[in-house]
Order: structure tokens, then sequence, then C-alpha cells
């Protein structure tokens, strides 16, 4: 990720895991604060039929410009929406079908508006004969107290992993998974980091990567 910018910014990307053996589109954003304090909270990519969510860090936040690269999709997105916002005031920006290289408004400002690129698709899309069935997170409690439990469905090969993410995109923990005779991964967390010390209550992100999936759950931690 090239970045112009800090902050406390949360991204969630959702990508499809159908269509393909490899995702082969590449996909960029860019945001153009135009004298603006712009945050963006979540982008939503959509590229039909199916679509899954993960938290990356810290885009679009302040007043200068930022790019970011998103993970290779199936094909050109169908739709990206941009949640945010725009002077402290909330942001809902949907580009239908979007054109490369073209910029876009991000707001309401019209032409003093803070506006958004997409660009990239240089790949070549390859048909596939089978669909992956993609990886299922659970976890319960969602709001943790104590210790929570984490089951994946349908891991992909190897021992599965289960991160776990700040609200700023800063990870936590890993967590490793064990593999039932049932084909479930399972593993606790006791909202501790890496190095054994209580995380502070707020928001986190339980995430797990599979070749081309990525599955997301967010938690709230309270003490």
């Amino acid at each position: 990720m090239k970045k112009c910018c800090t902050g406390l910014a949360v991204i969630l990307v959702s990508l499809v895991a159908f269509g393909v053996i490899n995702a082969q589109q590449d996909f960029h954003g860019v945001v153009d604060p135009n004298g603006h304090a712009v945050t963006v909270d979540m982008a939503i990519v959509t590229v039909t039929p199916a679509v899954e969510t993960f938290p990356t860090p810290g885009w679009g936040v302040g007043s200068s410009l930022d790019t970011f690269d998103f993970p290779n999709l199936t094909k050109w997105p169908d739709m990206v929406v941009l949640l945010g916002t725009m002077d402290a005031n909330p942001v809902s920006s949907e580009y239908p079908n979007p054109v490369r290289n073209e910029w876009y408004p991000f707001g309401s400002g019209g032409i003093a508006s803070a506006r958004a690129m997409f660009y990239g698709g240089t790949g070549v899309e390859e048909p596939r004969s089978a669909v992956v069935p993609r990886p299922c997170l659970n976890v319960n409690p969602s709001v943790v107290t104590a210790q929570m439990t984490v089951r994946l469905e349908r891991p992909g090969p190897g021992r599965p992993v289960v991160e776990v993410f700040d609200a700023v995109g800063n990870l936590i923990r890993s967590l490793n998974c064990t593999v039932g005779a049932n084909g479930f991964a399972t593993t606790t967390w006791n909202r501790e980091d890496g190095l054994g010390h209580l995380v502070p209550g707020g928001i986190y992100f339980c995430r797990y990567a599979a070749p081309g999936a990525v599955a997301v759950r967010k938690v709230l931690v309270a003490h």
C-alpha cells in the first residue's frame, strides 16, 4: 500500500471467491480529499455472484492523496461503495460499474468535493471447472468478556491461523487452529495480545485468509 497520510480508518473490502481458478484482476483505489478532512471507513467491492469481507488499515485519513491496492479480484467489479466521512459528515457513495481512471465525487460537495478513482484490471480472466467452497468463520460470543471460541468451517490447506486485528488494522494476535475429525478448525481467544497482555476494550476483527477467499468477523471486547 502506498500511503501519504496516517490515521485510524479501517477498510472492509468485499471480494468474490468464485469464477476463476486464481484471482487475476488487479484493482486499485485512490482517494483525493481535495482539501477536506476525509476518512474511508468501509469499501464494499461487489463482484457477482458472491462476496467476502476483511479489514485493512489506514486508507483515506486526513487531507492528503492516498492510494490503496485491493487484493486481486476475479474480474472488474460491478459496484464499489465507499462509506466514511467528509468534514465529520457521514458519506455513502456508490459507484456502479466504475470506469477505469475516472474521478468520481466522494460525498456531496459538488466540484469541491473529495473524490475517488479506481484503476487496474489488467489481468486475464480464466475459466474454472468447479467452485471452491469458501471458508465460514464463526465466533462465540461476539461480545467477549472472558474467552471467545472461534470455529472455522471449510478451511483451506495447511494449518489454519485466525488473526485478530484492532480497529485500526494492527495485528494483535495470531491464533493457531486445531482441525477436528469433522473437518472444522477451532481455537479460542482470551482477550490477550501476543505478549499476554489484556487488550483494551473496543472493536476487534477476526480474520482468516485462504487462497482465493477471506472471511472476517467483528467482535467487541468488554472488561
